[in-house]
């Protein structure tokens, strides 16, 4: 999902997830992580904030975030814009251990 240059809200990215989930890759439980890049790599070790219209996700040892933990954050602040630390998040990529937010 590409926002055009426009922020996701995470009722946008719930609503990409789920129809993404009904299409070709049926199981929403086959993804089972939330990452980020991280420079060169990807992680999957964050620790979610949820702030005034802001989900803040910040990288967090040996702590795995869980597709489902991040789908009930969305799902209880649909209008809050996401973020990678500072960065605002413009949109994800699925992978076969579940999704990358960009």
């Amino acid at each position: 999902m590409d926002a055009g240059g426009e922020n996701v809200k995470a009722k946008d990215l719930l609503t990409a997830i789920q129809v993404d989930a009904a299409g070709e890759m049926k199981k929403l439980s086959t993804y089972a992580y939330v990452f980020v890049r991280e420079g060169e790599k990807e992680t999957n070790q964050l620790l979610v904030q949820v702030e005034t219209n802001k989900i803040v996700l910040k990288q967090q040892a040996n702590t795995r975030l869980t597709l489902n933990q991040f789908v009930k954050v969305l799902n209880e602040s649909k209008e809050a814009d996401i973020y990678f630390n500072e960065e605002l998040v413009f949109g994800y990529r699925l992978i076969e251990e579940g999704i990358v937010l960009g």
